[in-house]
Order: structure tokens, then sequence, then C-alpha cells
């Protein structure tokens, strides 16, 4: 999940409308915290550096994705927190996202290690919102992106 955190976050940013923003560069992820709500539901921490060479402030306001599995909803992620990136400098951030498992006979199933999963079988589709100082608002939508072609890239 942290790929594919780590992959929307640099989509959102590349894809604004401002040539310095192409050159925005998330360089280390890791899950700094995961708190388990229920057997269904986990908040997961994550710290990132990012480094922003534009002069604009980026301000991820929203971000929510669908995890499919085989064409049904596995699970939901939800943004809990914005998080704002300083212009013209590296930076230490955090985010915080909600995780919702829609079956957890089927994560039972899969079994728990991540990393034995079949990536083929996961697409997401999701919709994340930004505000860029400047240029107003933007909002960007994916559909069954495959989360195999996510790991890779990253």
């Amino acid at each position: 999940m942290n790929r594919l955190f780590a992959f929307a976050l640099v989509t959102i940013l590349f894809t604004t409308s401002c040539s310095k923003l192409k050159e925005v560069d998330v360089r280390d992820m890791k899950v700094k915290r995961f708190e388990l709500i229920n057997t269904t539901t986990a908040n997961i921490h994550i710290e990132y550096l990012i480094e922003n060479p534009s002069g604009r402030t980026i301000t991820v306001q929203s971000a929510d994705g669908i995890l499919k599995k085989r064409g049904v909803n596995f699970a939901y992620a939800t943004l809990l927190s914005a998080d704002v990136v300083t212009p013209k400098m590296a930076s230490i951030n955090n985010i915080v996202f909600r995780i919702e498992i829609n079956d957890p006979l089927s994560l039972l199933s899969m079994g728990l290690n991540v990393s034995r999963w079949d990536l083929d079988e996961f697409f997401l589709d999701g919709i994340f919102t930004l505000k860029v100082s400047g240029a107003g608002r933007k909002t960007l939508k994916y559909k069954n992106v495959p989360l195999k072609n996510i790991v890779n890239a990253l």
C-alpha cells in the first residue's frame, strides 16, 4: 500500500499545470505509524521526503481511492488530513490515510503477506484534489490503473 500512496502523490504533483511542478520529487517514503481501528479499518501515517523546486505551494486537499480485485471493490482509501508542500525546498511531510477493507474474508483467503499477492488482479480508481497557489484547484481522476504498473514504476 505504501507504493500505491507514493505513486498517487507523485502523479498528483506531476500532472499539475506548472513547468517546475514536473520537477517535484518524492525521494523517500515510509509508514511511520499503523493504527488498527478494527478488523477492517486502519489509519496509516506516512512520512515522506519531497523536494518542491517550484515557487508554488501545493496543498493536497483530498484523495479518495478504491482498490479493486477482479472488478470487485476490495478496499477504500481516504485522505484524513490535508498536506501542504512548501515551495523551493525539500521537506519531510506527513500524510494520513484511512484504509477500509470491504471484504475481510477475501483478505484472509489471500493471506496477510502482501508481497505474495498476485498484483495482476488489482486495479485502482482514484480522485485527487490539489490546490496550487496562483493556479487554483485541480481535480485528477484515474480509472482502472493496474496496481502492478504502479508498483513497477516505483
